[in-house]
């Protein structure tokens, strides 16, 4: 039973990072969770001049990534199994930056893939 409540626990924690990133971003003009047809499209543009790198930073590392490493974490400590301070913080680090890497690559990817017209428009022939 004790783990069960590490895990809800460590999921809470990640979802409270999550809202305060997302804030966060809502102060400096980002809308991270918007639905509405006008915001996607500002956000896409303002994203866009960001650059790849910087998205997946923001978006990727310290988004996701430090929700997913807090989450992982905390769970860690509640469950008493945690080694040291040191270790936590490591493991903390190795956990944002490999999985929010992943996270913004994959959502770069999906999101900002220019579409390809059909049928191919070829240039003309010399």
């Amino acid at each position: 039973m004790q783990w069960v409540i590490s895990i809800v626990a460590g999921i809470a924690v990640g979802l409270v990072w999550l809202a305060i990133w997302a804030l966060s971003l809502r102060a400096f003009g980002i809308a991270a969770f918007s639905r509405q047809a006008e915001d996607r499209v500002r956000r896409r543009e303002r994203i866009k001049q960001m650059g790849k790198l910087w998205y997946i930073v923001i978006f990727g590392v310290v988004g996701y990534g430090l929700a997913f490493g807090l989450a992982i974490t905390a769970a860690g400590f509640l469950d008493h199994d945690s080694h040291s301070l040191g270790f936590s913080i490591g493991k903390l680090l190795l956990l944002s930056v490999l999985f929010g890497c992943f996270q913004g690559v994959r959502t770069w990817g999906e999101a900002f893939r220019d579409p390809v017209p059909f049928p191919p428009v070829y240039p003309p022939p010399k």
